[in-house]
């Protein structure tokens, strides 16, 4: 168990160090040894974790949206019942993403190298989407639904999260009123029939 343990702290100080190396340097400047360094560990450990720099971001990736996700469901259920509940949900998720240190910094320096990890790690995305939603939903309401119309939702909410923060747009979605537009015209004519109600 003591080692176990001193692995997943080993990994924890690498995923840290490797944050603060992005949000200075940016992701395509940062070497693995640069990451190293600032944990204090050696290139032995480091490389036992991570055999290149694309293993490390997506790691990187994978553990921040886990939080940013929770700090998402975390908002939402202390915001309560709404009735225009999935504009609100999509408007807090595009503001909570935009206010990221890191993940909305790689958006706007490395456009190409985000679509090309959201095509790799799209189903571990909607799985994270869909485990905050379980969170974030009323008592029932997905065993209601059901999995596939959770996983459809989460889908949903994914693509339309990436033409926000990726393409470009003919209206401005600078302001929360903005996104609440572009939510109420788009995404939310787009979700599954199981779920356009929203929960009660």
């Amino acid at each position: 168990m003591p080692a176990v343990e001193s692995i997943s702290r080993a990994t924890e100080l690498i995923l840290d160090a490797a944050v603060v190396e992005f949000e200075r340097h940016g992701f395509r400047r940062v070497a693995l040894d640069d990451v190293a360094r600032r944990a204090g560990v050696s290139r032995t450990t480091i490389y036992r974790r991570f055999a290149n720099k694309d293993e490390l971001v997506g790691a990187v990736i994978e553990r921040e949206n886990v939080r940013l996700f929770a700090s998402i469901a975390d908002k939402l259920k202390q915001a309560g019942p709404h009735t225009d509940y999935y504009t609100e949900a999509f408007t807090c998720a595009i503001l909570e993403f935009r206010g990221h240190r890191v993940l909305h910094q790689m958006v706007l320096d490395e456009p190409g190298l985000v679509l090309d990890l959201a095509t790799r790690h799209h189903r571990a995305a909607v799985a994270r989407i869909a485990e905050a939603l379980q969170v974030i939903f009323p008592p029932g309401f997905a065993d209601r639904i059901g999995p596939d119309a959770v996983d459809d939702l989460a889908d949903c909410i994914l693509r339309y999260a990436e033409m926000v923060l990726l393409l470009p747009h003919g209206q401005p979605l600078d302001t929360a009123d903005d996104i609440r537009a572009f939510a109420r015209r788009h995404f939310v004519a787009s979700l599954p029939d199981a779920v356009r109600t929203g929960p009660g």
